[in-house]
């Protein structure tokens, strides 16, 4: 079992670098803050699970969101490939939230789903 778990180590390293990669390349820090944080009324996304993101960054690509950022938000997602999506969403819910406990953002702003 242990030499399973060393074997798939530097596959979980890279995706998390890849995503942060990702994060900073793409612009998305510009908004959502250098660790996913949030700026102003741009949700914080640090700690927000993975499958809520990948199904947002989905949705976006499709044009579907009922948010005053929506129109911002539909470029950045459509330049995103699926793997692109999985990675910076990864890296995004393995971000401790507990480091900074300013309030959320209302969820109309991240996408207008629901939570």
């Amino acid at each position: 079992m242990g030499k399973f778990l060393w074997f798939f180590l530097p596959f979980a390293l890279l995706a998390q670098s890849e995503g942060e990669t990702i994060y900073m390349t793409k612009g998305c820090y510009g908004c959502h803050g250098v660790k996913g944080e949030g700026i102003g009324n741009y949700p914080k996304l640090a700690g927000k699970p993975e499958a809520f993101l990948i199904d947002r960054l989905h949705k976006l690509k499709e044009g579907i969101g009922h948010t005053s950022k929506r129109d911002i938000m539909i470029p950045f997602a459509k330049a995103l490939s699926e793997k692109e999506i999985r990675s910076v969403s990864g890296y995004l819910g393995r971000i401790d939230p507990s480091r900074d406990r300013k309030e959320d953002v209302a969820d109309e702003y991240l996408g207008g789903f629901g939570s």
